[in-house]
């Protein structure tokens, strides 16, 4: 990274940000050309022999371009943004290449795995409703989906073996 100064590498801080996102843009290669969606997720951290490990979730439609494109290569890349204030982008009107924005993102890379059994698919889903608001009723551990939606329903699992963050903040 060019701007040292600007790095996350701290993987709590990177996770902080990530919390504060809530679109991810999902780069794949579709019929050998580069094809990247914007997409709603969740994500879980999990402890594997002492090492925390990112899991991003997504979901859609059981057929279509992003599911062709991550059936025929699973490699992703991904990127997310968060923008730091509602004053992010900052103008300099008397030097037009002094503007600059203030923002918090998150770039990674992983492995694509479609979900299929019903414990997997509903852990998935429940990281994308619980990451996108969706507050759980007292005493209850998991999301009831409609039969019907859940089966009709891809849920894609990327494993994350590269992740960085970002940021450029309003001091």
């Amino acid at each position: 990274m060019r701007r040292k100064e600007r790095e996350v590498t701290d993987f709590d801080e990177i996770i902080k940000i990530l919390e504060r996102c809530t679109v991810l843009h999902l780069a794949m290669i579709s019929d050998g050309k580069p094809y990247s969606v914007p997409v709603n997720f969740g994500y879980i951290v999990k402890e594997e022999n002492g090492t925390k490990k990112l899991n991003i979730y997504i979901h859609g439609a059981g057929e279509g371009k992003k599911v062709s494109a991550l059936k025929e290569n699973p490699a992703v890349c991904f990127s997310t943004q968060a923008f730091a204030n509602a004053e992010s982008l900052v103008e300099d009107k008397s030097i037009p290449c002094e503007w600059t924005c203030y923002y918090e993102s998150v770039i990674g890379s992983g492995t694509a795995t479609f979900m299929e059994k019903s414990k997997e698919k509903t852990e998935g889903l429940d990281s994308i409703m619980l990451h996108n608001g969706y507050k759980l009723p007292s005493g209850i551990k998991q999301i009831a989906y409609q039969a019907m939606s859940f089966a009709h329903t891809s849920v894609i699992k990327i494993e994350v073996d590269e992740v960085t963050g970002k940021r450029h903040i309003k001091k």
